[in-house]
């Protein structure tokens, strides 16, 4: 059973409510946002796709989480080398799950990144093209304010920024090259992978 002291309440319930406050006033102004969750929008060019489109969009998905996993790999190797913590696996909550309820962490690593992509991609990345008109820049943004939200997590610290800089820089990527569908598989293949190498190494 995991029981979070009042520190790790106070990093995920603030971190949650000043997200939902700024996604939400942007919803709010941008309504579109919203849209591009409801099945009429996207259901329509689902249909649409051709097998080959699918397969296009699976191989670059699967190739951005591959190249994601070395690279989050490589970082974390560093760090540890240099002793810089990102994680402790005592008190990091998926590590008691992932070994009590392996299946119900495969489907939340697989929800969350729906919701985790449509905000960090989706509405960040559009944002900030829409304010400085710079794809770099707004890649730069969303890949920082996604690494340092996994700082929300209890059993975290700073390090963990670092190593999830690297893929969130090519989800960014990627989002900006197969779009929101695109950015959402590439993360839940990347979240599946880590899941399966870690159950296989355990």
């Amino acid at each position: 059973m995991i029981f979070l002291n009042w520190l790790d309440l106070v990093r995920v319930i603030g971190a949650g409510v000043l997200l939902g406050i700024v996604v939400g006033r942007i919803v709010v102004l941008r309504p579109r946002h919203l849209e591009r969750l409801r099945p009429r929008v996207w259901l329509p060019e689902l249909k649409r796709m051709s097998v080959r489109r699918w397969l296009v969009l699976f191989s670059a998905a699967f190739s951005v989480a591959v190249v994601s996993l070395l690279f989050s790999t490589v970082v974390g190797w560093l760090l540890q080398l240099f002793e810089v913590p990102a994680v402790s696996p005592e008190d990091y909550p998926f590590v008691t799950l992932e070994r009590d309820y392996p299946w119900l962490v495969l489907a939340v690593v697989n929800i969350l990144p729906i919701f985790e992509e449509w905000i960090f991609r989706g509405i960040i990345i559009d944002e900030v093209i829409r304010w400085r008109g710079s794809k770099f820049f707004a890649v730069l943004i969303s890949a920082a304010l996604f690494s340092a939200f996994h700082l929300s997590n209890p059993g975290t610290y700073p390090g963990i920024v670092l190593s999830m800089f690297p893929a969130s820089l090519l989800l960014s990527l990627c989002y900006l090259y197969t779009g929101l569908g695109g950015a959402i598989l590439a993360h839940d293949f990347y979240n599946t992978l880590l899941l399966a190498i870690a159950f296989l190494t355990g």
